[in-house]
């Protein structure tokens, strides 16, 4: 820096912000990514009048910056100057130094200038006293000063919205240093040590510093990938940003939450009828403690209890009909129970093939109103399968006694496996029920799918099989107007006692889907607890034919 003549000494500036300690150490500070990454500098060099500087204005403070310079023995003291612009029309506060009586250490004069805003860009310059005589000032070099951190955010919930397709979060902070709140949803868990940063169908939303609460829209919730009839819900994790001209800071809620879609009722104006999906675990494969022999009972006892009109039953061979499997067979069984009316739509082997998937039916509420030859392998859908295997899916078409409106049913058990490859399996399987669907059903009434579809929400993949049936346009009955029991896993394995998912929503890997009936009054997972029945809860939909 150049100094008036008579004084013939140079003085060099340097800008720097001292360091400082957070208030809660353990709280890492953050830029934020994606657009919210791109910032300018916190210090910019700019030389006037030709003076050359070197800056370094590195590891801010929040309300203060420190400027060093070289130190100049004839000066008696210093003047400090720092303002909001480059020409100081906006000076903010000023200070006077006195030189120190001896060289300092690294041979540099520093101060502290405080009383600064936080994240802000401010100009700083100092001039040399020599008695009474003050040199020009040196030129003026830009610091920023670095954000402070966020308030805490204590409390995050989450859970359906006031309307169909609606949801809403709500948080608690003191929400001081916060210019926004900023909450991502995603269809799986993420950031956590053993999830990726970023979950399936990653989304993020910004609210204003001042509010405690989002509600998202249907039309936010579908954007978010969790649509009124994909009866998906939402991982969300919610940050708290103070986003200043010169630095930002976040501060992340610890904990992953998920929050639920509200569901919307029937819209068909008949009474409704109950459908269920049940897998009753095939006896060839018990598990020690729980033969079919003696689950039987328990199993038509649960049906009783909910009195379906149709069930689709997985993993129920011929054999288990009657006593070939052991114990008294499920015919006696729900004899016994009191739905000795029930009827299978086949009991018998398809061909070469048992066939696992069977529909059950209640005479006194439906009819059957398609022929299925018990000799031929009629009323089935074949399914791929790389290994080989008959995978087939049963269907049947029924009348409403009630209102006559008939409908199509059918019941599918896809490929186990929580793997990726066998989730394109089960995609291309759900996409063969879809296609032989649209086929036979030339007369466009509703279809009823229940199925153990072996994939959820939260699966490995992409959930292809739901996804299939939610692109043809079928509706997943859980997203109904009352929802008992979702926060359970359908599979409970025998566990217990059963417990609620950690993520606050259920894997629903048994699901009822709809096509043409968009809605249910109520759906329902069945819990039994010891003595269970089979590994998997009993689901029902409560649905209004058109």
């Amino acid at each position: 820096m150049r100094i008036a003549p008579a004084i013939g000494t140079a003085l060099a500036l340097v800008a720097v912000a001292a360091p400082t300690t957070p208030a809660h150490s353990s709280e890492a500070r953050s830029v934020s990514t994606s657009q919210e990454s791109s910032r300018p500098s916190a210090t910019h060099r700019t030389a006037s009048r030709g003076d050359k500087m070197d800056v370094n204005a590195s590891t801010p403070g929040a309300s203060f910056v420190r400027v060093s310079w070289h130190w100049i023995r004839a000066a008696s003291g210093y003047r400090i100057q720092v303002a909001k612009d480059a020409d100081f029309t906006k000076v903010v506060t000023a200070r006077k130094k006195r030189n120190s009586n001896k060289r300092p250490a690294g041979g540099r004069e520093t101060a502290v200038v405080g009383g600064l805003r936080d994240a802000t860009y401010y100009w700083v310059r100092v001039r040399k006293v020599v008695g009474s005589h003050k040199s020009s000032w040196s030129s003026a070099e830009r610091v920023g000063t670095k954000a402070k951190m966020p308030d805490r955010i204590t409390r995050a919930v989450g859970g359906p919205g006031p309307a169909p397709g609606t949801t809403k979060i709500k948080w608690t902070s003191d929400g001081g240093h916060t210019d926004f709140f900023r909450i991502t949803t995603a269809l799986t868990p993420f950031g956590n040590a053993s999830t990726p940063k970023e979950g399936r169908h990653s989304t993020t939303f910004r609210v204003s510093g001042d509010q405690r609460s989002l509600t998202l829209s249907p039309e936010q919730t579908a954007a978010a990938g969790a649509a009124l009839h994909t009866g998906h819900h939402l991982f969300f994790r919610i940050t708290a940003v103070r986003a200043g001209e010169a630095d930002r800071a976040v501060r992340a809620y610890q904990h992953l939450r998920s929050t639920t879609v509200a569901g919307q009722s029937s819209p068909g104006s008949n009474s409704p009828l109950r459908f269920a999906s049940y897998n009753l675990h095939t006896a060839s494969k018990d598990v020690p403690g729980h033969p079919w022999r003696d689950r039987t009972p328990w199993v038509a006892e649960n049906l009783a209890r909910a009195n379906p009109a149709v069930v689709a039953l997985q993993e129920m061979l011929p054999n288990m009909w009657d006593n070939r499997a052991g114990g008294i067979g499920l015919k006696a069984a729900l004899s016994n129970a009191g739905m000795g009316r029930y009827r299978l739509t086949r009991d018998s082997a398809y061909g070469d093939s048992p066939g696992d998937s069977r529909i059950l039916y209640d005479p006194n509420q439906v009819q059957m109103t398609s022929s299925c030859d018990p000799d031929a392998d009629t009323c089935a859908i074949k399914m791929p399968d790389p290994d080989g295997r008959v995978r087939l899916a049963a269907y049947a078409r029924f009348q409403d006694l009630s209102s006559g409106q008939e409908f199509w049913f059918v019941s599918a058990h896809l490929n186990p496996g929580n793997d990726a490859k066998t989730d394109e399996v089960r995609g291309r399987q759900a996409q063969a029920v879809v296609d032989a669907m649209r086929s036979i059903n030339t007369q466009h009434l509703p279809i009823v799918v229940g199925a153990d579809l072996n994939s959820s929400q939260t699966s490995n993949g992409k959930d292809a099989p739901h996804s299939a049936f939610l692109q043809a346009g079928y509706y997943n009955t859980s997203a109904a107007e009352t929802q008992i029991n979702l926060e359970y896993n359908s599979v409970n394995a025998y566990k217990t006692p059963e417990k609620p998912s950690n993520y606050g929503f259920g894997s629903m890997i048994d699901s009822i889907m709809t096509l043409g009936m968009p809605g249910a009054d109520v759906f329902k997972q069945w819990l039994t607890g010891a003595p269970y029945p089979t590994d998997h809860n009993l689901i029902t939909a409560d649905v209004r034919l058109p």
